[in-house]
């Protein structure tokens, strides 16, 4: 099930979130709606991008690197898309701790995670084909790039 309206927000949000636009607090006020299995891995995901010590922009001292705005926009792309999330379900935001070894090891096996959300590089390069939220196209190239790069080191 794809919530169009949730995954818009959160897309929007995050995109906010990394330029600086909001604070961590507001990202995390962010609701998805729990059918939408995407929405809520990309949520849980996002976690991992800020602190909830303190509420703060992502700018200056705590701009994200260059690497993880990438990751993100690869994370607002599927959003923008509307492919279904189809990896096992997994929590992201716990990790492979807690005797949880073998389901991370499944979950790592059912597609490349390079590309995560998306299940393989086709998915993605299926959404870089129109992006929603990427009026310039910029991070078409950018995206596809790096994606066909780690399916060449597979």
């Amino acid at each position: 099930m794809i919530d169009r309206h949730g995954r818009d927000r959160l897309a929007l949000a995050l995109r906010r979130y990394v330029i600086g636009r909001i604070t961590n607090d507001d990202l995390e006020e962010v609701e998805v709606d729990w059918r939408d299995r995407g929405a809520v891995a990309v949520k849980r995901r996002s976690w991992h991008l800020y602190s909830d010590h303190r509420c703060y922009y992502r700018k200056g001292k705590d701009a994200l690197p260059w690497e993880v705005r990438r990751e993100v926009a690869r994370w607002i792309v599927f959003l923008g898309s509307n492919q279904e999330y189809v990896w096992p379900e997994y929590r992201l935001d716990v990790g492979p701790w807690f005797g949880r070894k073998r389901k991370t090891e499944q979950f790592m096996e059912a597609g490349d995670f390079a590309v995560w959300p998306f299940i393989d590089a086709a998915a993605l390069q299926t959404a870089l084909r129109a992006p929603r939220f990427f009026a310039h196209r910029a991070i078409q190239p950018d995206l596809a790039l790096a994606a066909e790069k780690r399916s060449d080191n597979s």
